[in-house]
């Protein structure tokens, strides 16, 4: 509460100093993802991403401009993996403590998809010149709150084993204690994802239009400066149902190996063409 109302207040002070407000609506459309580092070299393939939105420009001279507003972002994404090889440590009854017992699951032709909406607060200055057809440049940070995201999970093949580090054994063939075989995996998830907080450049031309309309047509980037993984990152990529014998799944995102999280960092990434058209107020 303190934060909004920090932001109000600075808003009212910008716009006393302001000379002229522009006011308009604002629509962006290129790549995106939910980019992340991991040792164990998975690569993101970046995903049709958009954003859309109204924004405020506060005109302190006729080159310097303070621009905010809201806006709704997408961010898609997906990562392949020919084998998918992961294993850790199943809980076991108590007093057996000289035992360590293991879930093996290998995939075959993984593929997890993830799409992300978040509604987001920019904050940027902007520069331009020019007169009829003006040149501008902005750049700032933006604040992202997640609304939604989730993941869905294909594969050809996956198949589980189990291994016993006293008796150096592998369980293979038992489908009721969920080491087996399984065909055609389909399924997804929830995302627990957190705020972002990105680096943001625009730049492009600016059109005068009639009856005090402007038309903005450029470029933009974002890059995200902070880990959006919010939830547990080391959660079982799979988890045997004994009394449904069924397994539950996870996502790479929340997943480890060996005790170590999959994934060391997610960042949203995003890029394009960008179009606002605006209205100035005196």
């Amino acid at each position: 509460m303190k934060n909004i109302l920090c932001i109000i207040i600075c808003l009212m002070a910008i716009n006393v100093h302001s000379q002229n407000i522009e006011i308009g609506m604002n629509a962006a459309a290129g790549m995106s993802s939910l980019s992340f580092k991991s040792d164990n070299d998975y690569k993101t393939s970046f995903g049709i991403g958009n954003n859309f939105g109204f924004d405020v420009a506060f005109l302190f001279t006729e080159q310097i401009a303070f621009r905010t507003g809201l806006n709704l972002a997408t961010y898609k994404s997906s990562v392949n993996i020919d084998n998918h090889n992961v294993r850790y440590e199943i809980p076991l009854p108590p007093g057996i403590d000289k035992e360590k017992f293991y879930m093996i699951a290998e995939y075959t032709m993984y593929e997890e998809h993830t799409e992300a909406f978040f509604i987001r607060l920019p904050l940027m200055l902007q520069y331009q010149t020019g007169s009829k057809q003006k040149f501008y440049i902005a750049a700032g940070f933006i604040a992202g709150l997640p609304l939604n995201s989730f993941s869905q999970i294909n594969a050809d093949q996956l198949v589980t084993k189990g291994y016993s580090d006293y008796t150096m054994q592998e369980y293979e063939n038992m489908p009721d204690h969920g080491f087996y075989t399984y065909p055609n995996i389909k399924t997804g998830n929830e995302l627990d994802l957190g705020i972002s907080l990105s680096a943001a450049l625009e730049a492009g031309l600016k059109w005068n239009l009639k009856n005090g309309m402007m038309l903005y047509s450029g470029f933009f980037a974002d890059f995200g400066l902070n880990n959006i993984r919010k939830g547990d990152s080391m959660k079982e990529t799979v988890i045997f149902n004994e009394e449904a014998k069924e397994f539950n799944y996870n996502s790479i995102l929340h997943s480890q190996t060996d005790g170590k999280p999959l994934l060391d960092k997610v960042q949203p990434i995003a890029f394009g063409l960008k179009l606002r058209l605006s209205v100035e107020l005196k």
